[in-house]
């Protein structure tokens, strides 16, 4: 979305996920056909210091990363350019089909669709773009929009930091790339990243074609155990990612508990397909579900998913081909969280 010049292609990135309370980093390196993990950690911070997407309060995410930056908890991170991702829901993506034109006035002819289609006014937007699909009648034109406020805030928190920064890109595109790398998508699939407080959704058929996202995340599952089960939110974490809705003696009161919250979760996502199948200019039917984000290595989760919605799901696996020969192993419930990190880490050699 922001980039800074391709001279400095030849220093290396890292990959920057800010979340709304965890930042998580990870830097690779290409080796042959793979790529080499050098260093990864989290890092967590209070909620309040992000507000809206916007860094309202970069201290304190400052005073939290530090120490991190210094030393990570896996390996090394070197780099001190970052690629950075912006919270979907406050980034506009859309699919733009566009007559072919002399590329000097493309930029006028998206600014003209983002007028229309977004309800934040222009100048107070950071506005980017690029031809996907070229044709003798209709060119498809994929637009990219944040706002300037958000954009702003990051680029104040990283010179805090004394980091530069390579690009900053939508969350979602980010965790698609590196489900993409990690997964042949040869057909239209729903990817669906859990994050604390919402799911991000996107529709990708060869290119991003739809992203939205729904309030309903993986703390809405641990208050509902906390409320129902008259536990502590450390022992209902310990429910969720243990015996989750898997055979177990406590089944019964887990699945009594979230039924109501998955079932949500799965209509959501459900009515993104919906969308795109009965409005998308293809028409296509998604075939399959990607899901990634911490709760989705919640035991039980994806069978109960496959069968609510009646599709194929899948656990993303975005470590899937990277070396660890430098690093330990991430642990099976920290490895979703990096998702959005690896997508932006995978730049690497490209920026």
């Amino acid at each position: 979305m922001m980039r800074v010049p391709l001279v400095y292609r030849e220093r290396p990135i890292f990959g920057f996920d800010l979340g709304t309370r965890t930042a998580k980093m990870i830097q690779l390196r290409p080796s042959g056909k793979t790529m080499e993990v050098m260093g990864y950690g989290y890092a967590q911070f209070p909620d309040d210091a992000i507000v809206e997407g916007i860094v309202v309060d970069p201290q304190e995410i400052v005073k939290a990363i530090k120490p991190l930056l210094k030393k990570t908890t896996y390996g090394q991170i070197t780099a001190t350019r970052v690629a950075a991702s912006l919270p979907v829901a406050k980034v506009f993506t859309r699919v733009l089909e566009l007559p072919p034109m002399n590329p000097a006035d493309l930029g006028q002819a998206v600014r003209l669709e983002a007028e229309q289609y977004i309800p934040v006014p222009l100048p107070d937007l950071y506005i980017d773009y690029e031809t996907i699909e070229a044709g003798a009648e209709r060119n498809e034109v994929l637009m990219v929009a944040a706002p300037r406020a958000i954009v702003d805030s990051y680029i104040k928190l990283f010179d805090l930091l004394g980091l530069e920064v390579a690009l900053v890109d939508s969350s979602m595109a980010a965790t698609t790339r590196a489900i993409v790398a990690s997964t042949q998508l040869g057909k239209p699939t729903l990817v669906a990243d859990i994050g604390s407080t919402s799911i991000d959704l996107t529709v990708h058929d060869k290119v991003i074609r739809l992203t939205d996202t729904v309030p309903l995340g993986g703390d809405s599952l641990t208050q509902q155990l906390v409320k129902d089960l008259g536990v502590g939110r450390e022992q209902a974490n310990e429910i969720k990612y243990k015996f989750g809705l898997g055979p177990s003696g406590l089944q019964p009161k887990v699945m009594a508990s979230l039924g109501v919250p998955l079932k949500k979760m799965c209509d959501e996502m459900r009515r993104v397909m919906k969308f795109y199948q009965d409005r998308g200019a293809q028409k296509r039917k998604i075939e399959a579900i990607i899901v990634g984000g911490g709760s989705a290595s919640m035991p039980g989760f994806l069978e109960y998913m496959a069968a609510e919605i009646n599709v194929p799901v899948v656990l993303a696996d975005p470590w899937m081909g990277l070396d660890m020969k430098h690093v330990e192993p991430v642990s099976k419930y920290d490895a979703p969280m990096y998702t959005s990190a690896i997508g932006l880490a995978r730049l690497e050699g490209k920026l």
